[in-house]
């Protein structure tokens, strides 16, 4: 009889164990933000970036991505889903780029605003409003040298 109460001891602490570390894993994975969302367009390629990806604005962390696909009325234009903080300052003149992290080719969304337009962007009724994307640096320097070695 004994030797039963101490696998119900152990068995109970387990069982305990287990529900807090749910319940924690729960507690800090939680994201209580009001978000927005946008759609990014760009007809470069997206290599690295993928869904859950953050976005960011002039460096400071405001949401993530949420979905990748192609644009049905364009073909060929990459259309990304972005999820963004609703204090995030969004206006028309906002633009999108790829940033990249370190060595490791993860790419994120790097939204940036040179102050054109004061006017909020709205989120949208229907369909998310779209933020056009603008060459990251990478790809600028890319395409710069594949013409500077085939004039050459």
């Amino acid at each position: 009889m004994e030797n039963k109460s101490h696998a119900l001891a152990a068995g109970t602490f387990v069982l305990v164990v287990t529900a807090l570390l749910v319940a924690l894993a729960v507690w800090l994975t939680r994201d209580s933000r009001s978000l927005r969302l946008y759609e990014l367009s760009s007809k470069d390629a997206v290599t690295g970036l993928q869904p859950q990806a953050a976005v960011r604005f002039k460096g400071v962390d405001i949401g993530k991505v949420t979905d990748i696909g192609f644009d049905r009325q364009v073909p060929g234009q990459v259309l990304i889903r972005i999820a963004v903080d609703e204090q995030a300052p969004i206006t028309q003149s906002t633009f999108g780029t790829l940033g990249f992290q370190g060595v490791t080719g993860l790419a994120f969304v790097q939204l940036d605003d040179k102050g054109e337009s004061k006017v909020a962007l709205p989120a949208g009724d229907g369909s998310p409003a779209r933020i056009p994307m603008r060459p990251s640096l990478l790809s600028t320097l890319s395409d710069r040298g594949l013409s500077i070695l085939s004039t050459g």
